[in-house]
């Protein structure tokens, strides 16, 4: 089963409480900005701002290359300013967080009419910034709707209180996960009794997004560390190798086989995320325990985690407020991209949200 357009209109139908409605475009799905904004970041479809070069945030809001480390990769830093947040866009560009957005799957064959299509679309609607359009590429295998599994497998996750991410990172010898799922007791524990922690689950990029229409809730519950990974295939193609590369490394309490339609795990050592016949997004889990050949350090990768999503915290900030929080501590200026480094794995992720309590909200309407 490939992921068509109506594939993908059924699937969203199924899974989800969005509206399907009628646009210019045809059938599309109505979700909130804020979730809109999510679903752009992690599948990399694009806001009809432009119809040459439509607006993504995905792979911009990014920190590192590597697992245990904190050099920097040109994303939500560059350098030592804060350039890629969700809060410099929401300045910049207002629509991406006001009014509803509509998800527009475009089923196509050649870029060359693709772009000739939007570009009449675009001359002809009141506010094209509110499309955001899920291309589906019919001439390659899978349709390239890889990115919209790993949606489906984050949102799923999400609902049952994890913190989730794609294309996470870990090591360039051994690859960069198409997905990743943590239930690390000790944030969501602090998230919740500061009243940041949502319903269920999040995405990592919602550490940043705090002071857009932030959502506190009270909530407290009793989490367990638990580290997934997962690899997502939307072609013919085996997810098994890389799974067992990320196993070995010993960081992981299970790996996810991600497919369209595929009935059982490859091995009983591997999980399963896949659609069946009713478009539900079902998850088979693995029958027997990994062997790890070369673990690497769990604790010490939980350590990395916590001060990783400490860095999400931090793009709350504007530049001129981050530099403030800094001088409070030490007296001066961030002069370096080690200043930063120094300052937010040193600090709590308590302070840090005391601080964030402090700015103005950015609302959304």
């Amino acid at each position: 089963m490939e992921i068509s357009k109506n594939v993908f209109l059924q699937v969203f139908k199924s899974n989800f409480t969005y509206d399907l409605v009628e646009t210019e475009f045809g059938q599309a799905v109505k979700m909130p900005a804020r979730d809109a904004f999510i679903y752009s970041c992690v599948t990399g479809a694009g806001y009809l701002d432009n119809p040459i070069y439509l607006f993504t945030p995905n792979g911009l809001i990014k920190l590192f290359y590597n697992a245990f480390d904190y050099k920097f990769v040109t994303g939500i830093f560059s350098n030592t300013t804060l350039k890629n947040t969700p809060y410099i866009w929401a300045l910049a560009k207002s629509y991406l967080f006001n009014g509803p957005k509509y998800i527009v799957p475009i089923e196509f064959q050649s870029e060359v009419k693709l772009t000739e299509y939007l570009k009449s679309a675009f001359s002809s609607l009141k506010q094209p910034e509110n499309y955001i359009i899920q291309r589906i590429e019919a001439s390659k295998s899978g349709y390239g709707m890889e990115p919209f599994l790993e949606y489906l497998t984050a949102e799923y996750f999400k609902c049952r209180g994890f913190i989730v991410e794609n294309q996470i990172p870990l090591a360039h010898a051994i690859g960069s996960p198409d997905f990743g799922a943590y239930g690390l007791s000790e944030i969501l524990a602090i998230l919740s009794s500061s009243g940041y922690l949502p319903d269920c689950g999040f995405h990592i990029i919602e550490l940043a997004m705090i002071r857009i229409n932030r959502r506190q809730k009270n909530k407290s519950g009793n989490f367990d560390t638990c580290l997934i990974v997962g690899e997502a295939k939307s072609g013919h193609s085996s997810a098994v190798v890389q799974l067992e590369k990320y196993l070995d490394t010993g960081l992981f309490d299970m790996g996810l086989e991600i497919y369209r339609s595929q009935i059982k795990p490859t091995k009983k050592y591997l999980g399963l995320i896949s659609i069946d016949s009713d478009y539900k997004v079902v998850m088979t889990p693995p029958r027997e325990k990994y062997v790890a050949r070369e673990p690497l350090s769990k604790a010490e990768y939980v350590k990395w985690l916590i001060n990783y999503m400490k860095f999400y915290l931090i793009a709350n900030f504007s530049n001129d407020e981050f530099d403030s929080f800094y001088h409070e501590k030490y007296k001066r200026s961030v002069s370096s991209q080690a200043d930063i480094i120094r300052f937010v794995t040193h600090i709590s992720v308590e302070t840090i949200l005391n601080k964030i309590k402090e700015l103005p909200d950015v609302s959304i309407k």
